[in-house]
């Protein structure tokens, strides 16, 4: 047992397990407990947070969500940033509009008095013109599926400007659970300093905390960073019912975020209404056997409105569709959304959205939604939007926007593809418009800079988010290996792809979602150009390809497009002087969501075998490949069905 538990402390680079005697041990950044650490539970470190994680799998805890945790402090972070940016830029205009409205005002006072009027004093005692101290509202952020807490106590000791983080779930055990760490870290309502009880932040004091974060600054004896003072409220219920009571615009949050076993979906309607206008809304969904997968388009359809695509970029298509179905949510309740950053991460995808309320955006989700058509052979995409916007500019200057049905795509013959010949499918409706801003990409990268020992997994997040602000926004991306096993020929570098988009004027980037893959904004007809132009300095054995075969008709075709491979200085711009993990292996072995958490309630049965445990439910979600199959648990009301959400 020593042994696997070296083993397994070597094997968890992400993490910092503990198991030594709770007797003898001494937890950094913590409270010690009254009646100290129960035996029957260990700890688990995650940068200064320490919780107690149950030997059973009580409340569900996957530590390989350490990257996911870590991305989500450092966005909501950044996030932070550029809110306070907004009422900065907010208050300036209205001081303009106030300074120039009281020059009119004192101007024609000044005509207008005699003898030094009481007037003109006041006027010439107006305010003062030097900078003007802005205080911040404080933030408030709900995780409806908190199982251990752990994200939530993050959030608290992490984040600055956090009022309180509102910590929810379900199950009894797992709320127990987090009043323990949430005491054990001392950020519970008990334990909030003075200063957190206010309910805005001064300027000055958040500038000299940034500058100290900036400056490396020390973390305090609990572990917190520098300005952050947050405290964690625990709440045992519904999710949906607890977001559905934060409705009402005086009761919204700030920020609400979505982890939980499985699908989203069944979240999404009361998250939406539960954010504030500019909120952020963080949702992840770990079915990617149902949003990448071939085998459950009436699943996908179930969950996210939209069917799922068969095609080397279903990863990216995966995002596309839980941002559709977040969009289309939104639209029924007169809100907008704004895709901050999406990726697909391993077993799973998390998206970053802003959600405000305008009726004019809101008109425009249309024609950011759409049909994918997708070649079964070559994969050619074709989008259909369900909408545009035509845009009429008037004499005097103004814009008017009228909203169109789209026009159809054409297909080839029989609905056949162009280039190959062969039926095509419909994926979607997806959302067809940017996943990622680069803008704030940027933003988040600037925040991790130098900040390696604040995140246990700092080289990954360097390179993803690397990755996004280079990212382009045109829909899906290739894998030259993938063409080139189409072709039946010799794998053509990634760098002479490069070259031939570069020297046709085409912009090119990487993509996050597939190690090798190309995002450009070239035509998929001069992207198969680009093989057939690779063919002829490496030919294929056209005897081992049979008439008839989409293979044949893709060579056949003649190249409608200038194919050059001289090497190009922009390709340098994928070559960088530092080492960054642009793509990291799994993380472990047997990786995956894991297994859903069991109940410590035994359902009653007089000593009886319960039949109903053998029966097999039809609705079950389909699991990952990679994910452990479990036990579905009675549906009579005893087992606690959300101690097995994420963190």
């Amino acid at each position: 047992m020593l042994i696997q538990r070296v083993r397994a402390r070597v094997s968890l680079p992400l993490t910092c397990l503990i198991h030594t005697s709770a007797r003898a041990m001494s937890i950094p950044h913590t409270v010690p407990l009254p009646g100290g650490i129960p035996s029957t539970h260990r700890p688990h470190t995650e940068s200064t947070t320490t919780i107690l994680v149950p030997n059973e799998n009580i409340a569900f805890l996957n530590p390989v969500q350490q990257y996911n945790r870590d991305l989500s402090v450092a966005v909501i972070r950044a996030w932070n940033e550029l809110r306070k940016e907004e009422v900065d830029e907010k208050v300036r205009r209205k001081c303009e509009v106030k300074k120039k409205r009281e020059q009119e005002g004192k101007s024609t006072v000044v005509n207008s008095r005699k003898n030094g009027e009481e007037g003109g004093e006041e006027s010439e005692a107006g305010p003062s013109t030097g900078p003007r101290r802005i205080t911040y509202q404080k933030i408030t952020i709900l995780e409806a599926l908190s199982a251990t807490g752990l994200r939530s106590i993050r959030y608290a000791k992490e984040i600055p400007d956090v009022r309180h983080v509102l910590a929810n779930d379900i199950s009894p055990s797992a709320c127990e659970a987090m009043r323990q760490n949430v005491a054990l870290n001392g950020v519970g309502p008990t334990e909030e300093p003075p200063s957190a009880g206010d309910s805005k932040v001064p300027q000055a004091s958040q500038e000299d905390a940034e500058e100290a974060v900036l400056n490396g600054g020390e973390t305090d004896p609990l572990g917190r960073r520098p300005g952050c003072h947050g405290t964690v409220k625990v709440n045992e219920g519904d999710a949906c019912v607890l977001m559905f009571q934060h409705r009402d615009p005086r009761h919204r949050v700030h920020v609400v975020d979505l982890d939980p076993y499985g699908t989203a979906a069944p979240f999404i309607d009361s998250a939406i209404g539960a954010v504030t206008d500019g909120g952020l809304l963080c949702v992840t969904c770990t079915d990617l056997a149902v949003l990448a997968g071939s085998q459950y388009p009436e699943k996908c359809f179930a969950n996210y409105g939209g069917a799922s695509v068969r095609a080397d970029y279903s990863h990216e298509a995966a995002l596309r569709l839980v941002l559709s179905s977040i969009a289309q949510t939104a639209a029924r309740y007169g809100r907008y959304i704004t895709p901050m950053l999406a990726f697909s991460i391993d077993f799973y995808v998390r998206v970053f959205v802003r959600v405000g309320t305008n009726a004019t955006q809101v008109k425009a989700a249309n024609s950011k939604i759409g049909l994918t058509y997708v070649c079964n052979f070559c994969q050619q995409p074709a989008f259909q939007p369900l909408g545009r916007m035509v845009e009429t500019e008037n004499p005097p200057g103004r814009v008017n926007i009228a909203y169109k049905h789209a026009a159809a795509v054409p297909l080839g013959p029989d609905s056949k593809c162009d280039q190959c010949g062969t039926t095509m499918s419909v994926g979607g409706p997806m959302w067809l418009g940017p996943i990622q801003d680069r803008d704030f990409a940027k933003r988040v990268l600037k925040g991790i800079d130098g900040q390696q020992e604040a995140y246990g997994t700092w080289p990954r997040m360097h390179g993803m988010l690397t990755i996004a602000s280079e990212e382009l926004d045109t829909p899906f991306y290739v894998t030259m290996n993938q063409l080139c096993g189409l072709f039946h020929t010799s794998s053509l570098p990634a760098r002479h792809a490069i070259h031939a988009l570069y020297n046709a004027g085409y912009n090119v980037s990487r993509s996050h979602a597939s190690q090798g893959s190309i995002k450009t904004d070239a035509p998929y007809s001069f992207v198969l150009d680009i093989v057939r132009q690779w063919i002829k300095d490496h030919p294929v054995r056209m005897d081992r390809i049979s008439d008839g075969s989409p293979v044949k008709k893709l060579m056949e075709k003649p190249m409608s497009h200038e194919v050059d491979f001289t090497p190009n200085e922009k390709t340098k711009s994928f070559d960088r002087a530092e080492k960054v993990v642009f793509y990291q292996n799994n993380p472990l072995p047997n990786w995956g969501p894991g297994t859903r958490a069991k109940s410590i309630q035994t359902p009653k049965n007089d000593g009886k075998k319960d039949k109903t445990t053998k029966r097999e439910r039809t609705d079950v979600e389909p699991e990952d490949s990679t994910a452990k199959k479990v036990k579905v648990e009675d549906a009579t009301g005893e087992a606690d069905e959300e101690a097995m959400l994420n963190q």
